[in-house]
């Protein structure tokens, strides 16, 4: 039951920490390019990101609740910061510039 617990917990505050950093791509701009094209790079420089951090956290295991919640938590903000800079290097790398 605890691990089911636990693992409810550190799916939910991975989430919540990815998702502070993620939008929808709109703000990349590059010249004379459709919008639905740089969304498009914008999604596989975000898949692509998201690929590259997929196994942080993963090797740590946590003694106590406090101890799981806690790393679960910096994993998180530590995977979203991460991912931010991966897209932002991948979009500039395709040409793009943040409006």
């Amino acid at each position: 039951m605890n691990k089911v617990i636990l693992t409810a917990i550190l799916a939910g505050c991975l989430s919540f920490a990815a998702g502070c950093s993620t939008s929808d791509g709109s703000n990349w701009v590059k010249d004379e390019t459709p919008r639905s094209a740089s969304q498009q790079d914008y999604a596989e420089c975000k898949y692509q990101a998201e690929t590259a951090t997929a196994t942080i956290g993963t090797n740590s295991r946590p003694k106590t609740m406090t101890d799981a919640i806690g790393d679960g938590i910096g994993d998180g903000i530590v995977k979203g910061m991460e991912q931010a800079d991966l897209v932002k290097d991948c979009m500039r790398a395709r040409g793009y510039t943040q409006s």
